[in-house]
Protein backbone atom coordinates (compact mmCIF):
# COMPACT_ATOMS: atom_id res chain seq x y z
CA UNK A 1 0.00 0.00 0.00
CA UNK A 2 1.43 3.39 -0.88
CA UNK A 3 2.00 6.01 1.80
CA UNK A 4 -0.66 8.45 0.57
CA UNK A 5 -3.37 5.76 0.53
CA UNK A 6 -2.31 4.58 3.99
CA UNK A 7 -2.51 8.14 5.36
CA UNK A 8 -5.94 8.67 3.77
CA UNK A 9 -7.26 5.38 5.19
CA UNK A 10 -6.01 6.29 8.68
CA UNK A 11 -7.60 9.75 8.42
CA UNK A 12 -10.89 8.30 7.20
CA UNK A 13 -10.98 5.71 10.00
CA UNK A 14 -10.68 8.44 12.65
CA UNK A 15 -13.04 10.80 10.84
CA UNK A 16 -15.67 8.11 10.37
CA UNK A 17 -15.58 7.30 14.07
CA UNK A 18 -15.93 10.98 14.98
CA UNK A 19 -18.63 11.59 12.37
CA UNK A 20 -20.73 8.62 13.52
CA UNK A 21 -20.98 10.23 16.98
CA UNK A 22 -22.13 13.70 15.82
CA UNK A 23 -25.55 14.83 17.01
CA UNK A 24 -26.47 17.91 15.00
CA UNK A 25 -29.51 20.07 14.32
CA UNK A 26 -28.68 19.50 10.64
CA UNK A 27 -27.74 15.81 10.26
CA UNK A 28 -25.66 15.04 7.19
CA UNK A 29 -27.21 12.62 4.67
CA UNK A 30 -24.07 10.46 4.49
CA UNK A 31 -23.80 10.07 8.26
CA UNK A 32 -25.42 6.64 8.03
CA UNK A 33 -23.67 5.75 4.77
CA UNK A 34 -20.02 5.03 5.67
CA UNK A 35 -19.02 3.96 2.16
CA UNK A 36 -20.40 7.17 0.66
CA UNK A 37 -18.70 9.21 3.39
CA UNK A 38 -15.35 7.55 2.60
CA UNK A 39 -15.79 8.09 -1.14
CA UNK A 40 -16.57 11.79 -0.75
CA UNK A 41 -13.89 12.59 1.80
CA UNK A 42 -11.33 10.31 0.15
CA UNK A 43 -11.80 12.05 -3.20
CA UNK A 44 -10.80 15.31 -1.54
CA UNK A 45 -7.79 13.89 0.30
CA UNK A 46 -6.45 12.26 -2.85
CA UNK A 47 -5.61 15.80 -4.04
CA UNK A 48 -3.61 16.54 -0.87
CA UNK A 49 0.14 16.01 -0.64
CA UNK A 50 1.70 13.78 2.01
CA UNK A 51 2.76 16.70 4.20
CA UNK A 52 -0.85 17.95 4.39
CA UNK A 53 -2.16 14.47 5.11
CA UNK A 54 0.43 13.88 7.85
CA UNK A 55 -0.35 17.24 9.46
CA UNK A 56 -4.11 16.67 9.40
CA UNK A 57 -3.71 13.11 10.72
CA UNK A 58 -1.70 14.59 13.59
CA UNK A 59 -4.54 17.09 14.21
CA UNK A 60 -6.98 14.19 14.46
CA UNK A 61 -4.72 12.19 16.80
CA UNK A 62 -4.16 15.20 19.09
CA UNK A 63 -7.92 15.78 19.19
CA UNK A 64 -8.54 12.13 20.10
CA UNK A 65 -6.00 12.28 22.93
CA UNK A 66 -7.74 15.38 24.30
CA UNK A 67 -11.19 13.76 23.99
CA UNK A 68 -12.26 16.22 21.27
CA UNK A 69 -14.50 15.30 18.35
CA UNK A 70 -13.57 17.63 15.49
CA UNK A 71 -16.75 16.74 13.60
CA UNK A 72 -18.95 17.56 16.60
CA UNK A 73 -17.12 20.87 16.89
CA UNK A 74 -17.56 21.60 13.17
CA UNK A 75 -21.30 20.91 13.30
CA UNK A 76 -21.69 22.89 16.52
CA UNK A 77 -20.02 25.82 14.75
CA UNK A 78 -22.31 25.39 11.73
CA UNK A 79 -25.30 25.46 14.09
CA UNK A 80 -23.87 28.55 15.85
CA UNK A 81 -23.74 26.72 19.18
CA UNK A 82 -20.10 27.51 20.01
CA UNK A 83 -17.81 30.48 19.32
CA UNK A 84 -15.24 30.60 16.54
CA UNK A 85 -12.54 27.95 17.06
CA UNK A 86 -9.68 29.43 15.05
CA UNK A 87 -9.17 33.01 13.82
CA UNK A 88 -6.32 32.25 11.42
CA UNK A 89 -6.71 34.82 8.58
CA UNK A 90 -5.78 32.19 5.98
CA UNK A 91 -9.14 30.48 6.60
CA UNK A 92 -11.04 33.29 4.86
CA UNK A 93 -8.54 33.28 1.97
CA UNK A 94 -8.98 29.53 1.50
CA UNK A 95 -12.78 29.83 1.65
CA UNK A 96 -12.71 32.62 -0.94
CA UNK A 97 -10.72 30.52 -3.43
CA UNK A 98 -12.70 27.34 -2.80
CA UNK A 99 -15.99 29.23 -3.20
CA UNK A 100 -14.85 30.56 -6.58
CA UNK A 101 -13.97 27.02 -7.57
CA UNK A 102 -17.47 25.88 -6.54
CA UNK A 103 -18.97 28.64 -8.70
CA UNK A 104 -16.97 27.33 -11.64
CA UNK A 105 -18.36 23.83 -11.00
CA UNK A 106 -21.91 25.22 -10.82
CA UNK A 107 -21.42 27.04 -14.14
CA UNK A 108 -19.79 24.13 -16.00
CA UNK A 109 -21.65 21.19 -14.47
CA UNK A 110 -24.99 22.46 -13.06
CA UNK A 111 -26.67 19.04 -12.81
CA UNK A 112 -23.67 17.53 -11.00
CA UNK A 113 -23.42 20.60 -8.77
CA UNK A 114 -27.11 20.46 -7.81
CA UNK A 115 -26.85 16.76 -7.01
CA UNK A 116 -23.45 16.49 -5.29
CA UNK A 117 -22.28 19.88 -4.01
CA UNK A 118 -23.17 22.10 -1.10
CA UNK A 119 -25.02 25.23 -2.12
CA UNK A 120 -23.14 28.51 -2.42
CA UNK A 121 -26.31 30.48 -1.67
CA UNK A 122 -26.52 33.10 1.02
CA UNK A 123 -27.83 30.65 3.65
CA UNK A 124 -25.80 30.99 6.82
CA UNK A 125 -26.02 27.38 7.94
CA UNK A 126 -24.20 24.17 7.08
CA UNK A 127 -26.02 23.86 3.76
CA UNK A 128 -23.90 26.79 2.56
CA UNK A 129 -20.53 25.72 1.17
CA UNK A 130 -18.56 28.66 2.61
CA UNK A 131 -20.03 28.19 6.10
CA UNK A 132 -19.36 24.44 5.99
CA UNK A 133 -15.76 24.86 4.83
CA UNK A 134 -14.98 27.71 7.23
CA UNK A 135 -16.29 25.69 10.18
CA UNK A 136 -14.26 22.66 9.10
CA UNK A 137 -11.07 24.70 8.63
CA UNK A 138 -11.51 26.14 12.13
CA UNK A 139 -10.91 22.63 13.50
CA UNK A 140 -7.52 22.37 11.75
CA UNK A 141 -4.21 23.34 13.35
CA UNK A 142 -2.46 26.45 12.08
CA UNK A 143 0.16 24.18 10.49
CA UNK A 144 -2.47 22.28 8.48
CA UNK A 145 -4.17 25.54 7.49
CA UNK A 146 -0.84 26.95 6.27
CA UNK A 147 -0.15 23.80 4.23
CA UNK A 148 -3.70 23.86 2.80
CA UNK A 149 -3.32 27.51 1.82
CA UNK A 150 0.02 26.87 0.12
CA UNK A 151 -1.49 23.89 -1.73
CA UNK A 152 -4.39 25.90 -3.17
CA UNK A 153 -2.07 28.80 -3.95
CA UNK A 154 0.11 26.40 -5.97
CA UNK A 155 -2.99 25.06 -7.75
CA UNK A 156 -4.06 28.61 -8.63
CA UNK A 157 -0.61 29.30 -10.09
CA UNK A 158 -1.00 26.17 -12.27
CA UNK A 159 -4.52 27.25 -13.28
CA UNK A 160 -6.01 24.15 -11.63
CA UNK A 161 -9.39 24.02 -9.92
CA UNK A 162 -8.83 21.44 -7.18
CA UNK A 163 -12.57 21.18 -6.50
CA UNK A 164 -13.15 20.04 -10.08
CA UNK A 165 -10.29 17.54 -9.74
CA UNK A 166 -11.81 16.11 -6.54
CA UNK A 167 -15.28 15.96 -8.09
CA UNK A 168 -13.84 14.23 -11.16
CA UNK A 169 -12.41 11.48 -8.90
CA UNK A 170 -15.72 11.20 -7.03
CA UNK A 171 -17.86 10.73 -10.16
CA UNK A 172 -15.41 8.11 -11.46
CA UNK A 173 -15.85 6.21 -8.18
CA UNK A 174 -19.59 6.43 -8.87
CA UNK A 175 -19.16 4.65 -12.21
CA UNK A 176 -19.01 7.60 -14.62
CA UNK A 177 -16.24 8.13 -17.18
CA UNK A 178 -15.77 11.77 -16.22
CA UNK A 179 -17.68 14.91 -15.19
CA UNK A 180 -19.16 15.41 -18.68
CA UNK A 181 -20.58 11.88 -18.59
CA UNK A 182 -22.05 12.45 -15.11
CA UNK A 183 -23.45 15.85 -16.16
CA UNK A 184 -25.21 14.41 -19.22
CA UNK A 185 -26.61 11.49 -17.23
CA UNK A 186 -27.91 13.67 -14.38
CA UNK A 187 -29.28 16.28 -16.79
CA UNK A 188 -31.23 13.56 -18.65
CA UNK A 189 -32.65 12.24 -15.37
CA UNK A 190 -33.74 15.75 -14.39
CA UNK A 191 -35.24 16.41 -17.83
CA UNK A 192 -37.14 13.10 -17.70
CA UNK A 193 -38.53 13.93 -14.25
CA UNK A 194 -39.80 17.35 -15.39
CA UNK A 195 -41.46 16.05 -18.58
Amino acid sequence: MDKQKDLIDRILDIEQDMFSRVRSATPAPCQNEPDRFRQIRGSIYEAWNEEMLESYLEDLKVAQKKGRNLFSEKYARMDNLIPQLNTNPLIDKIVEVETKWQTEIRNKFPAVYNRLCRDASQAQDGSNFAVYLKCELETYSDKTIQLYYQHIKNALERGENMAISSLQRLVKKGGFNDLDHAENYLKNITDTMTD
